[in-house]
This record gives C-alpha cells, structure tokens and sequence, in this order.
C-alpha cells in the first residue's frame, strides 16, 4: 500500500507539473508572439442574419480568422438549459482564439435563445412567428441541427474566398448541444464527402463541454454509434468533476468511445496530444456546460485545453487540406 501511495503521489506530482508547464508556455508562447509580431489590426467581429431551412431567423457572431487557408472554422454552440450561460459565454474565448491562433469562429444565438426567436411563417412569407423555448419538446430540440447547418453554409462561403479551410470544421457543445452536435457529425458525414455535390464529411473535431445521456428524449446514440463519429473524430470532453451526477454522464460517453481510441496518457502521465484522438478532462469545479468557462483559476485552464486540442489534433494535420467547396471551380 505504501508503495502504491508512492507511485499515485509520483503520477500527481508528474500531471501538476504538466499542467503549470502547459498554462505556463501557452501563455509565454502567446506573450512571445505578440512580442515579435507587428502589432495589426484584427479583422471586426461581424454579425449576420442567417435563414435556417426550416425559417429560423439566426443572429450570430462571426469572429473571421487571420491564417487565410489555414484558419480552422469554429462553430460554438451556448447551453439551451442554463439561461446564464448564453452566447456571450464565449465571447472571451472566440477573441483568444482569433487574435493568438488566428482561426474563425461563429456563434450563433441558438433557436428561441438571444435574438434569434422568430421564424416565418410558412403560411405567410411575410409574417413572422415568435419562438418560445420554454414549449421546447424533443423535435425542437432536434431541429437545431438546422442552425448548424445554416452556420456551415456561412462558413462555406467563406471557405470558397479562401479565409478559412472547411476540411477542418470544429464544432463546439455544451449540455444538451453538445448531444445535437454528436448527432449532427453523424448527419454530417452521412452526405456526399466527394464529387459534384459536395456538402457532407467536413466535421472533423468536437469538444463537449458535459455531454448529456438524455434530454426530453434526446440521446447521443445516432452520434455514438455512427462508424466515422466513434472512430475517427477528434473528441474532447470537458466536465466539471465535483458534480459526480452529470461529470457520471460524460465519462459513460467517453466510455462508450474509449475502445476505439489510444489511451490519453504517456506512461510518464503527460497527455497524449498527438497519439490519440479522444480526451476526457474532468475539472475541479461543480460548474458544467460551457459554464465552466466562467470559473476562474481552474487548473488546466479550458483555454489551455483548447490551444493543445486545436494545434495537435487539427493544425497539425497536413492532410486536411484546403479546397472549394464551389462546383463551378471544379
């Protein structure tokens, strides 16, 4: 026992140190390049109004990237089930990301959520109906997909101007999001990838900030059990561990994927960044969803996470490489 208790205390001391070096170079590196760069101008944070297919009026945020083809896209979807957790969570991150990676992201005010709570009326074109998310049931919840899909194509534009590579789409969820971006990967990639028409297989990262069993019916499994989603995207997890109920449903979907993946340490207990696909961070904080990015001093930092995510899993990969989307460039 004793020596068990040594060689846990040796693992803790190993990932405590990983952790200080991880938060301590990230924020050196971004120091040390806004030292040797210029300093320029960002490009300003946009907004647009976008139609879904089924006549949602969407608001959203768009954050463009500074890398051109090698900006990667980042749709970032707010909680639907925590009111104080609404799109401006991630205003904060969505500017680190642009100005110290360089890469775009969109945040869309969610159906029935922000300013987004009209939509037409299908009897009359001109006439608006307003949204009500407290009657939200399942299918409402489904159809967010459709706001997904409206922000794709957004980014699809983009793509063909050559400001941001669509190979690399990352999608971002929280709570019951983080289920619909699950089942929306599996939508995603069962279109044409290839050819002509081409307008599927671009999703090729999620991170899950606590990713819910079920809700009003609405399960992960069209996600889980989809070949591509389970096997081959780069999935990482973010919970807070100190609320053992929701932090228990997050690890069950981890553990549903984990077969399919390398494990996540390094025999020294650094992570595994660039040999797996698939990470589980389970945080101190009893906060959950994209809440968690409002708790301060948490150690390693979501942003942390997110840096090492993004650059070893997306920019990394030289074979997503950038094409158009546009048929008539063919």
């Amino acid at each position: 026992m004793f020596r068990s208790r040594i060689r846990m205390n040796l693992r803790l001391s190993t990932q405590f140190v990983w952790v200080m070096l991880m938060t301590f170079s990230l924020n050196s590196l971004m120091m040390a390049q806004d030292e040797d760069k210029p300093e320029k101008k960002l490009p300003p944070v946009e907004s647009h109004v976008l139609e879904t297919k089924d006549g949602v009026f969407l608001n959203v945020k768009f954050y463009p990237g500074t890398k051109g083809k090698d900006s990667i896209p980042i749709i970032m979807l707010h909680s639907m089930l925590n009111v104080s957790a609404n799109s401006a969570v991630y205003t904060k991150l969505a500017s680190a990301i642009q100005e110290h990676m360089g890469h775009a992201v969109i945040i869309p005010d969610l159906r029935g959520h922000g300013k987004s709570v009209q939509r037409r009326n299908p009897r009359d074109i001109n006439d608006r109906l307003e949204i009500d998310r407290e009657k939200f049931s399942k299918a409402e919840f489904v159809s967010v997909v459709q706001d997904i899909e409206a922000c794709k194509t957004f980014l699809r534009t983009r793509n063909d101007k050559g400001e941001l590579n669509l190979e690399k789409l990352t999608v971002v969820g929280s709570d019951v999001t983080a289920v619909i971006a699950l089942n929306w990967a599996a939508l995603d990639w069962n279109k044409p990838g290839k050819g002509l028409i081409r307008n599927g297989q671009d999703v090729k990262a999620l991170i899950l900030f606590t990713p819910l069993q079920s809700h009003k019916g609405l399960t992960p499994q069209l996600g889980l059990a989809h070949p591509t989603v389970k096997q081959k995207l780069n999935i990482m997890i973010i919970a807070g561990a100190q609320n053992s109920q929701y932090f228990s449903e997050s690890k069950r979907i981890h553990n549903q994927l984990t077969r399919f993946h390398k494990d996540q340490e390094n025999n020294d207990g650094t992570i595994n960044w660039d040999g797996t696909k698939l990470f589980l961070f389970g945080l101190n904080t009893s906060a959950q969803g994209s809440g968690i990015l409002n708790v301060a001093n948490l150690e390693p930092h979501p942003n942390a996470l997110f840096y090492n995510f993004l650059v070893n899993r997306l920019e990394k990969d030289e074979t997503l490489e950038w094409s158009s989307r546009d048929p008539n460039a063919l």
